[in-house]
């Protein structure tokens, strides 16, 4: 069987507040974080969640 990439709901459900808030926080203006660190978290974050809800599903070979 293939590993196929799963789509975890919980992490997508999360991925979009912390989005929203890490473009509310972002300055397009200046192209920077209007509080540095903060936004450097909602980053750090954001992008977490992302790879958690696409990580790939394990299957078992027990035949």
């Amino acid at each position: 069987m293939k590993n196929k990439i799963g789509f975890n709901i919980i992490f997508a459900i999360l991925a979009l507040p912390i989005g929203m808030a890490l473009l509310r926080e972002f300055d397009f203006q200046t192209f920077r974080f209007r509080k540095t660190v903060l936004g450097i978290i909602y980053l750090v974050t954001f992008i977490a969640c992302i790879f958690l809800m696409l990580k790939k599903k394990k299957t078992n070979k027990n035949n």
